[in-house]
Protein backbone atom coordinates (compact mmCIF):
# COMPACT_ATOMS: atom_id res chain seq x y z
CA UNK A 1 0.00 0.00 0.00
CA UNK A 2 1.53 3.40 -0.94
CA UNK A 3 2.54 5.76 1.85
CA UNK A 4 0.11 8.66 2.47
CA UNK A 5 1.13 12.01 0.96
CA UNK A 6 3.35 14.12 3.19
CA UNK A 7 2.65 17.77 4.05
CA UNK A 8 5.22 20.30 5.20
CA UNK A 9 5.28 21.47 8.84
CA UNK A 10 5.73 25.23 8.42
CA UNK A 11 3.31 26.79 10.96
CA UNK A 12 4.39 27.95 14.42
CA UNK A 13 2.49 29.33 17.43
CA UNK A 14 2.04 32.91 16.19
CA UNK A 15 1.19 31.71 12.71
CA UNK A 16 -1.69 29.73 14.26
CA UNK A 17 -2.72 32.64 16.52
CA UNK A 18 -2.92 35.01 13.53
CA UNK A 19 -4.71 32.41 11.37
CA UNK A 20 -7.25 31.90 14.17
CA UNK A 21 -7.89 35.61 14.65
CA UNK A 22 -8.10 36.37 10.94
CA UNK A 23 -10.34 33.35 10.34
CA UNK A 24 -12.59 33.79 13.39
CA UNK A 25 -12.97 37.53 13.94
CA UNK A 26 -15.68 39.01 11.76
CA UNK A 27 -16.33 42.66 12.54
CA UNK A 28 -19.45 42.34 10.39
CA UNK A 29 -21.02 40.35 13.26
CA UNK A 30 -20.66 43.44 15.46
CA UNK A 31 -22.64 45.49 12.94
CA UNK A 32 -25.19 42.68 12.51
CA UNK A 33 -25.81 42.32 16.24
CA UNK A 34 -25.68 46.03 17.12
CA UNK A 35 -28.80 46.69 15.05
CA UNK A 36 -30.89 45.38 17.98
CA UNK A 37 -29.28 47.74 20.48
CA UNK A 38 -28.28 47.03 24.09
CA UNK A 39 -29.72 43.45 24.20
CA UNK A 40 -26.90 42.47 21.83
CA UNK A 41 -24.43 42.75 24.73
CA UNK A 42 -26.48 40.24 26.74
CA UNK A 43 -26.59 37.89 23.77
CA UNK A 44 -22.82 38.20 23.23
CA UNK A 45 -22.16 37.26 26.85
CA UNK A 46 -24.50 34.26 26.63
CA UNK A 47 -22.85 33.12 23.38
CA UNK A 48 -19.43 33.41 25.04
CA UNK A 49 -20.49 31.51 28.15
CA UNK A 50 -22.67 28.77 26.66
CA UNK A 51 -20.99 28.25 23.28
CA UNK A 52 -17.46 29.62 23.08
CA UNK A 53 -16.13 28.29 26.40
CA UNK A 54 -17.39 24.72 25.76
CA UNK A 55 -16.10 24.91 22.18
CA UNK A 56 -12.63 26.08 23.25
CA UNK A 57 -12.44 23.39 25.95
CA UNK A 58 -13.45 20.66 23.49
CA UNK A 59 -10.97 21.79 20.83
CA UNK A 60 -8.11 22.08 23.32
CA UNK A 61 -8.62 18.52 24.60
CA UNK A 62 -9.28 16.88 21.25
CA UNK A 63 -6.48 18.66 19.39
CA UNK A 64 -3.99 17.68 22.10
CA UNK A 65 -5.34 14.11 22.13
CA UNK A 66 -5.64 13.63 18.34
CA UNK A 67 -3.69 16.32 16.44
CA UNK A 68 -3.94 14.63 13.03
CA UNK A 69 -5.04 16.35 9.80
CA UNK A 70 -8.80 16.87 9.39
CA UNK A 71 -9.90 18.26 12.77
CA UNK A 72 -13.57 17.66 13.59
CA UNK A 73 -13.89 15.33 10.59
CA UNK A 74 -11.13 13.09 11.95
CA UNK A 75 -12.52 13.22 15.51
CA UNK A 76 -16.07 12.34 14.43
CA UNK A 77 -14.78 9.52 12.23
CA UNK A 78 -12.71 8.13 15.09
CA UNK A 79 -15.61 8.41 17.56
CA UNK A 80 -18.60 7.32 15.45
CA UNK A 81 -17.26 5.60 12.35
CA UNK A 82 -16.84 6.47 8.67
CA UNK A 83 -20.50 7.29 7.85
CA UNK A 84 -20.81 9.97 10.52
CA UNK A 85 -17.27 11.14 9.88
CA UNK A 86 -18.12 11.66 6.23
CA UNK A 87 -21.35 13.59 6.95
CA UNK A 88 -19.52 15.74 9.49
CA UNK A 89 -16.65 16.43 7.11
CA UNK A 90 -19.03 17.09 4.21
CA UNK A 91 -20.92 19.78 6.15
CA UNK A 92 -17.67 21.18 7.49
CA UNK A 93 -16.40 21.62 3.96
CA UNK A 94 -19.60 22.61 2.14
CA UNK A 95 -20.51 25.44 4.54
CA UNK A 96 -17.44 27.26 3.29
CA UNK A 97 -18.85 27.29 -0.21
CA UNK A 98 -21.49 29.70 1.16
CA UNK A 99 -19.12 31.42 3.57
CA UNK A 100 -16.55 32.53 0.99
CA UNK A 101 -19.05 34.53 -1.13
CA UNK A 102 -20.77 36.07 1.91
CA UNK A 103 -17.45 37.27 3.34
CA UNK A 104 -16.35 38.58 -0.04
CA UNK A 105 -19.65 40.48 -0.40
CA UNK A 106 -18.76 42.17 2.88
CA UNK A 107 -15.32 42.97 1.44
CA UNK A 108 -16.93 44.30 -1.76
CA UNK A 109 -19.13 46.74 0.19
CA UNK A 110 -16.22 48.03 2.25
CA UNK A 111 -13.97 48.39 -0.78
CA UNK A 112 -16.49 50.87 -2.19
CA UNK A 113 -16.31 52.90 1.03
CA UNK A 114 -12.54 53.09 0.68
CA UNK A 115 -12.97 54.93 -2.63
CA UNK A 116 -15.45 57.50 -1.36
CA UNK A 117 -19.15 58.25 -1.43
CA UNK A 118 -19.39 58.54 -5.21
CA UNK A 119 -19.02 54.76 -5.56
CA UNK A 120 -21.53 53.65 -2.91
CA UNK A 121 -24.25 53.41 -5.55
CA UNK A 122 -22.64 50.12 -6.59
CA UNK A 123 -23.36 48.58 -3.18
CA UNK A 124 -26.36 46.62 -4.48
CA UNK A 125 -25.14 46.27 -8.06
CA UNK A 126 -25.18 42.58 -8.97
CA UNK A 127 -22.50 42.80 -11.63
CA UNK A 128 -20.01 44.66 -9.45
CA UNK A 129 -20.66 42.18 -6.61
CA UNK A 130 -20.31 39.22 -8.97
CA UNK A 131 -17.02 40.44 -10.45
CA UNK A 132 -15.57 41.15 -6.99
CA UNK A 133 -16.61 37.85 -5.42
CA UNK A 134 -15.45 35.66 -8.31
CA UNK A 135 -12.11 37.49 -8.45
CA UNK A 136 -11.67 37.01 -4.70
CA UNK A 137 -12.49 33.30 -4.84
CA UNK A 138 -9.95 32.58 -7.55
CA UNK A 139 -7.28 34.80 -6.03
CA UNK A 140 -7.57 32.78 -2.82
CA UNK A 141 -7.52 29.53 -4.78
CA UNK A 142 -4.30 30.54 -6.52
CA UNK A 143 -2.62 31.70 -3.31
CA UNK A 144 -3.50 28.48 -1.51
CA UNK A 145 -2.00 26.36 -4.25
CA UNK A 146 1.28 28.13 -3.40
CA UNK A 147 0.85 27.02 0.24
CA UNK A 148 0.65 28.50 3.74
CA UNK A 149 4.31 29.46 3.76
CA UNK A 150 3.78 31.72 0.74
CA UNK A 151 0.66 33.39 2.14
CA UNK A 152 1.86 34.27 5.65
CA UNK A 153 2.14 37.90 4.55
CA UNK A 154 -1.59 38.04 3.79
CA UNK A 155 -2.53 36.47 7.14
CA UNK A 156 -0.35 38.95 8.99
CA UNK A 157 -1.71 41.84 6.95
CA UNK A 158 -5.23 40.56 7.70
CA UNK A 159 -4.37 40.39 11.40
CA UNK A 160 -3.32 44.05 11.34
CA UNK A 161 -6.33 45.00 9.20
CA UNK A 162 -8.64 43.38 11.75
CA UNK A 163 -7.07 44.99 14.79
CA UNK A 164 -6.83 48.57 13.51
CA UNK A 165 -10.59 48.98 12.77
CA UNK A 166 -11.43 47.28 16.06
CA UNK A 167 -9.12 49.61 17.99
CA UNK A 168 -10.43 52.67 16.11
CA UNK A 169 -13.96 51.61 16.96
CA UNK A 170 -13.13 51.20 20.64
CA UNK A 171 -11.08 54.42 20.74
CA UNK A 172 -13.71 56.66 19.18
CA UNK A 173 -16.48 54.97 21.13
CA UNK A 174 -14.60 55.86 24.31
CA UNK A 175 -13.98 59.45 23.15
CA UNK A 176 -17.63 59.86 22.08
CA UNK A 177 -18.78 58.56 25.48
CA UNK A 178 -16.48 60.93 27.36
CA UNK A 179 -17.54 63.87 25.18
CA UNK A 180 -21.24 63.32 24.53
CA UNK A 181 -22.32 60.39 26.69
CA UNK A 182 -23.77 57.13 25.40
CA UNK A 183 -26.11 57.10 22.40
CA UNK A 184 -27.64 53.87 23.77
CA UNK A 185 -29.04 53.13 27.21
CA UNK A 186 -27.40 50.23 29.05
CA UNK A 187 -29.81 50.22 31.98
CA UNK A 188 -30.69 46.75 33.27
CA UNK A 189 -34.10 46.80 31.60
CA UNK A 190 -32.63 47.83 28.24
CA UNK A 191 -30.30 44.80 28.18
CA UNK A 192 -33.22 42.36 27.99
CA UNK A 193 -34.84 41.72 24.57
CA UNK A 194 -38.38 43.10 24.57
CA UNK A 195 -39.33 44.74 21.26
CA UNK A 196 -39.49 42.31 18.32
CA UNK A 197 -38.31 39.54 20.65
CA UNK A 198 -37.81 36.71 18.15
CA UNK A 199 -35.95 38.82 15.58
CA UNK A 200 -33.60 39.97 18.34
CA UNK A 201 -33.03 36.50 19.80
CA UNK A 202 -32.51 35.00 16.33
CA UNK A 203 -29.26 36.99 16.07
CA UNK A 204 -27.80 34.69 18.72
CA UNK A 205 -27.10 32.15 15.95
CA UNK A 206 -24.80 34.63 14.23
CA UNK A 207 -23.10 35.46 17.55
CA UNK A 208 -22.37 31.80 18.25
CA UNK A 209 -21.09 31.47 14.70
CA UNK A 210 -18.88 34.52 15.29
CA UNK A 211 -17.10 32.52 18.00
CA UNK A 212 -16.77 29.40 15.87
CA UNK A 213 -13.80 28.39 13.77
CA UNK A 214 -11.04 27.87 16.34
CA UNK A 215 -10.73 24.32 15.04
CA UNK A 216 -9.29 25.67 11.76
CA UNK A 217 -5.74 24.89 12.89
CA UNK A 218 -6.75 21.28 13.61
CA UNK A 219 -7.69 20.92 9.93
CA UNK A 220 -4.00 21.37 9.14
CA UNK A 221 -2.50 19.54 12.13
CA UNK A 222 0.19 17.85 10.05
CA UNK A 223 1.45 21.25 8.87
CA UNK A 224 1.88 22.64 12.41
CA UNK A 225 5.14 22.40 14.31
CA UNK A 226 4.59 20.46 17.57
CA UNK A 227 0.83 20.46 16.92
CA UNK A 228 -0.06 18.76 20.23
CA UNK A 229 1.21 21.80 22.17
CA UNK A 230 0.93 24.58 19.62
CA UNK A 231 -2.75 24.29 18.68
CA UNK A 232 -4.20 24.34 22.25
CA UNK A 233 -1.98 27.28 23.24
CA UNK A 234 -2.99 29.21 20.12
CA UNK A 235 -6.70 28.59 20.81
CA UNK A 236 -6.38 30.02 24.33
CA UNK A 237 -4.43 33.12 23.23
CA UNK A 238 -6.60 33.85 20.20
CA UNK A 239 -9.81 33.12 22.14
CA UNK A 240 -9.08 35.83 24.69
CA UNK A 241 -8.33 38.39 21.98
CA UNK A 242 -11.42 37.50 19.96
CA UNK A 243 -13.70 37.80 22.99
CA UNK A 244 -12.29 41.25 23.79
CA UNK A 245 -12.81 42.47 20.20
CA UNK A 246 -16.45 41.37 20.04
CA UNK A 247 -17.69 42.63 23.39
CA UNK A 248 -15.65 45.85 23.51
CA UNK A 249 -16.38 46.57 19.85
CA UNK A 250 -20.13 46.06 20.18
CA UNK A 251 -20.28 48.25 23.27
CA UNK A 252 -18.31 50.99 21.50
CA UNK A 253 -20.61 51.00 18.48
CA UNK A 254 -23.69 51.39 20.66
CA UNK A 255 -22.05 54.07 22.80
CA UNK A 256 -21.14 56.09 19.71
CA UNK A 257 -24.26 55.59 17.57
CA UNK A 258 -27.95 54.75 17.86
CA UNK A 259 -28.67 51.20 16.71
CA UNK A 260 -31.00 52.22 13.88
CA UNK A 261 -28.21 54.10 12.06
CA UNK A 262 -26.21 50.94 11.21
CA UNK A 263 -26.08 49.09 7.87
CA UNK A 264 -24.69 45.59 8.24
CA UNK A 265 -22.36 45.23 5.29
CA UNK A 266 -20.75 48.64 5.81
CA UNK A 267 -21.75 49.34 9.41
CA UNK A 268 -18.31 49.22 11.05
CA UNK A 269 -16.76 51.71 8.62
CA UNK A 270 -19.84 53.93 8.97
CA UNK A 271 -19.59 53.73 12.76
CA UNK A 272 -15.91 54.74 12.76
CA UNK A 273 -16.62 57.54 10.27
CA UNK A 274 -19.54 58.98 12.25
CA UNK A 275 -17.92 58.53 15.66
CA UNK A 276 -14.62 60.09 14.54
CA UNK A 277 -16.56 62.89 12.81
CA UNK A 278 -18.26 63.73 16.09
CA UNK A 279 -14.84 64.48 17.62
CA UNK A 280 -13.54 66.45 14.63
CA UNK A 281 -11.64 63.81 12.60
CA UNK A 282 -12.87 63.17 9.05
CA UNK A 283 -12.04 60.53 6.46
CA UNK A 284 -11.37 57.59 8.75
CA UNK A 285 -14.40 55.71 7.41
CA UNK A 286 -12.66 55.26 4.05
CA UNK A 287 -9.50 53.99 5.74
CA UNK A 288 -11.54 51.60 7.87
CA UNK A 289 -13.45 50.34 4.84
CA UNK A 290 -10.20 49.52 3.06
CA UNK A 291 -8.79 47.72 6.09
CA UNK A 292 -11.99 45.73 6.58
CA UNK A 293 -11.88 44.65 2.94
CA UNK A 294 -8.28 43.43 3.36
CA UNK A 295 -9.21 41.62 6.59
CA UNK A 296 -12.17 39.92 4.90
CA UNK A 297 -9.99 38.82 1.98
CA UNK A 298 -7.40 37.43 4.41
CA UNK A 299 -10.15 35.63 6.33
CA UNK A 300 -11.44 34.10 3.10
CA UNK A 301 -7.91 33.01 2.24
CA UNK A 302 -7.43 31.39 5.68
CA UNK A 303 -10.62 29.40 5.39
CA UNK A 304 -10.00 28.53 1.76
CA UNK A 305 -6.80 26.77 2.71
CA UNK A 306 -8.11 25.25 5.94
CA UNK A 307 -11.33 23.95 4.38
CA UNK A 308 -9.50 22.27 1.50
CA UNK A 309 -7.76 20.00 4.03
CA UNK A 310 -11.10 18.33 4.83
CA UNK A 311 -11.73 16.80 1.36
CA UNK A 312 -7.99 16.12 1.21
CA UNK A 313 -8.24 14.07 4.42
CA UNK A 314 -11.38 12.33 3.08
CA UNK A 315 -9.46 11.50 -0.10
CA UNK A 316 -6.64 10.00 1.95
CA UNK A 317 -9.24 7.91 3.82
CA UNK A 318 -10.76 6.92 0.44
CA UNK A 319 -14.13 8.39 1.44
CA UNK A 320 -13.84 10.70 -1.61
CA UNK A 321 -12.15 10.04 -4.97
CA UNK A 322 -8.39 9.57 -4.69
CA UNK A 323 -7.81 12.76 -6.73
CA UNK A 324 -8.68 14.83 -3.65
CA UNK A 325 -5.64 13.35 -1.89
CA UNK A 326 -3.21 14.47 -4.59
CA UNK A 327 -0.59 17.04 -3.69
CA UNK A 328 0.91 19.56 -6.07
CA UNK A 329 4.28 18.19 -7.21
CA UNK A 330 6.09 21.45 -6.44
CA UNK A 331 4.15 23.14 -3.63
CA UNK A 332 2.90 20.04 -1.76
CA UNK A 333 -0.62 21.47 -1.43
CA UNK A 334 -3.98 19.74 -2.12
CA UNK A 335 -4.47 21.56 -5.42
CA UNK A 336 -7.32 19.35 -6.66
CA UNK A 337 -9.39 19.98 -3.52
CA UNK A 338 -8.63 23.70 -3.79
CA UNK A 339 -9.70 23.88 -7.45
CA UNK A 340 -12.93 21.94 -6.88
CA UNK A 341 -13.69 24.23 -3.94
CA UNK A 342 -13.28 27.28 -6.17
CA UNK A 343 -15.59 25.91 -8.88
CA UNK A 344 -18.36 24.97 -6.43
CA UNK A 345 -18.16 28.24 -4.43
CA UNK A 346 -18.45 30.20 -7.69
CA UNK A 347 -21.46 28.17 -8.85
CA UNK A 348 -23.29 28.48 -5.53
CA UNK A 349 -22.73 32.22 -5.42
CA UNK A 350 -24.04 32.72 -8.95
CA UNK A 351 -27.11 30.64 -8.17
CA UNK A 352 -27.80 32.59 -4.97
CA UNK A 353 -27.63 35.95 -6.73
CA UNK A 354 -29.30 35.20 -10.05
CA UNK A 355 -31.77 32.37 -9.28
CA UNK A 356 -35.05 32.98 -7.43
CA UNK A 357 -36.68 29.93 -5.84
CA UNK A 358 -40.10 31.37 -4.95
CA UNK A 359 -40.69 34.27 -7.33
CA UNK A 360 -39.30 37.79 -7.39
CA UNK A 361 -35.70 38.86 -7.89
CA UNK A 362 -33.21 38.14 -5.11
CA UNK A 363 -31.43 41.33 -4.04
CA UNK A 364 -27.73 41.37 -3.17
CA UNK A 365 -28.64 41.91 0.52
CA UNK A 366 -31.06 38.95 0.47
CA UNK A 367 -28.46 36.77 -1.24
CA UNK A 368 -26.01 37.83 1.49
CA UNK A 369 -28.49 36.92 4.26
CA UNK A 370 -29.29 33.58 2.65
CA UNK A 371 -25.62 32.64 2.29
CA UNK A 372 -24.81 33.75 5.85
CA UNK A 373 -27.57 31.59 7.31
CA UNK A 374 -26.78 28.61 5.07
CA UNK A 375 -23.18 28.92 6.27
CA UNK A 376 -24.30 28.84 9.90
CA UNK A 377 -26.76 26.00 9.32
CA UNK A 378 -24.33 23.64 7.62
CA UNK A 379 -21.41 24.64 9.84
CA UNK A 380 -23.23 23.82 13.07
CA UNK A 381 -24.07 20.25 12.03
CA UNK A 382 -20.45 19.16 12.72
CA UNK A 383 -20.66 20.75 16.18
CA UNK A 384 -23.53 18.38 16.94
CA UNK A 385 -20.85 15.69 16.47
CA UNK A 386 -18.00 17.54 18.19
CA UNK A 387 -19.38 17.60 21.72
CA UNK A 388 -20.54 13.93 21.83
CA UNK A 389 -17.17 12.99 20.25
CA UNK A 390 -15.40 14.69 23.16
CA UNK A 391 -17.23 12.42 25.61
CA UNK A 392 -16.82 9.30 23.45
CA UNK A 393 -13.09 9.74 22.87
CA UNK A 394 -12.39 10.61 26.51
CA UNK A 395 -14.26 7.46 27.60
CA UNK A 396 -12.38 5.33 25.09
CA UNK A 397 -8.98 6.70 26.07
CA UNK A 398 -8.54 4.73 29.28
CA UNK A 399 -6.85 6.11 32.40
CA UNK A 400 -5.53 9.69 32.49
CA UNK A 401 -2.04 8.46 33.26
CA UNK A 402 -1.82 6.82 29.84
CA UNK A 403 -2.26 10.15 28.01
CA UNK A 404 0.99 12.10 28.11
CA UNK A 405 0.65 15.57 26.61
CA UNK A 406 -3.16 15.60 26.62
CA UNK A 407 -4.87 18.71 28.05
CA UNK A 408 -8.14 17.52 29.57
CA UNK A 409 -11.33 19.43 30.32
CA UNK A 410 -11.14 20.00 34.09
CA UNK A 411 -13.66 18.69 36.60
CA UNK A 412 -13.56 14.99 35.82
CA UNK A 413 -16.69 13.37 34.43
CA UNK A 414 -18.98 16.14 35.75
CA UNK A 415 -16.91 18.83 34.05
CA UNK A 416 -16.78 16.81 30.84
CA UNK A 417 -20.56 16.30 30.70
CA UNK A 418 -21.23 19.94 31.62
CA UNK A 419 -19.02 21.23 28.80
CA UNK A 420 -20.37 18.76 26.24
CA UNK A 421 -24.01 19.30 27.28
CA UNK A 422 -23.79 23.09 27.24
CA UNK A 423 -22.07 23.14 23.87
CA UNK A 424 -24.49 20.67 22.28
CA UNK A 425 -27.60 22.49 23.55
CA UNK A 426 -26.27 25.92 22.52
CA UNK A 427 -25.58 24.56 19.03
CA UNK A 428 -29.07 23.03 18.73
CA UNK A 429 -30.76 26.29 19.79
CA UNK A 430 -28.63 28.32 17.37
CA UNK A 431 -29.62 25.96 14.54
CA UNK A 432 -33.34 26.36 15.29
CA UNK A 433 -33.12 30.17 15.34
CA UNK A 434 -31.66 30.32 11.82
CA UNK A 435 -35.10 29.79 10.28
CA UNK A 436 -36.37 33.15 11.55
CA UNK A 437 -35.99 35.56 8.56
CA UNK A 438 -33.73 38.59 9.14
CA UNK A 439 -35.39 41.94 9.69
CA UNK A 440 -36.16 43.68 6.41
CA UNK A 441 -36.50 40.51 4.31
CA UNK A 442 -38.73 41.51 1.37
CA UNK A 443 -39.66 38.01 0.19
CA UNK A 444 -39.97 35.72 3.23
CA UNK A 445 -41.12 32.75 1.13
CA UNK A 446 -38.09 33.06 -1.16
CA UNK A 447 -35.81 33.31 1.89
CA UNK A 448 -37.24 30.19 3.59
CA UNK A 449 -37.33 28.20 0.33
CA UNK A 450 -33.69 29.04 -0.37
CA UNK A 451 -32.47 28.17 3.13
CA UNK A 452 -34.46 24.95 3.51
CA UNK A 453 -34.13 23.85 -0.13
CA UNK A 454 -30.41 24.49 -0.49
CA UNK A 455 -29.62 22.97 2.91
CA UNK A 456 -31.61 19.82 2.05
CA UNK A 457 -29.92 19.63 -1.35
CA UNK A 458 -26.45 19.95 0.15
CA UNK A 459 -27.06 17.38 2.92
CA UNK A 460 -28.73 15.02 0.47
CA UNK A 461 -25.85 15.33 -1.98
CA UNK A 462 -23.42 14.39 0.80
CA UNK A 463 -25.40 11.27 1.73
CA UNK A 464 -25.71 10.20 -1.92
CA UNK A 465 -22.01 10.78 -2.56
CA UNK A 466 -21.09 8.69 0.44
CA UNK A 467 -23.25 5.75 -0.59
CA UNK A 468 -22.07 5.95 -4.19
CA UNK A 469 -18.41 6.14 -3.30
CA UNK A 470 -17.49 6.24 0.37
CA UNK A 471 -19.50 3.13 1.30
CA UNK A 472 -17.81 0.92 -1.29
CA UNK A 473 -15.83 -2.04 0.12
CA UNK A 474 -12.12 -1.26 0.39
Amino acid sequence: MPAPPELRRVLGLWDIVTINIVAVVGLRWIARSARVGAPSITLWLLAWLLFFLPLAAAIVELSSRHPEQGGIYAWARRAFGPVHGFICGWCLWVNNLFYFPSLLLFAAANTLLAFGDRFTGFLDDRFYSTAFVLSGIWLCAGLNVLGFGATRWLQRLGFISTWIPAMLLILFGTVAFATFGSATSFAAGALVPSEDFWTTVSLWSAMCFAFSGFEIAAFMGEEVKDARRTIPRAVLVAGGLVTFIYIAGSTSVLVALPADSLVERSGIADAVDLASGRVGLAGLGALTGGLLAIGALAGTNSWFGGAARVPFAAGVDRALPAAFARLHPRYHTPHVAIAVQGVLASAIFLASVFVSVAGGATTVQEAYDIMVNLTILTYFVPYLYLFPALVRLRTASGSPGSEPGVIRVPGGRVGLLTVAGAGFCATAVALALIFIPPEGTENVLNYEANVIGQAALILGAGVVLYWLYGARPR
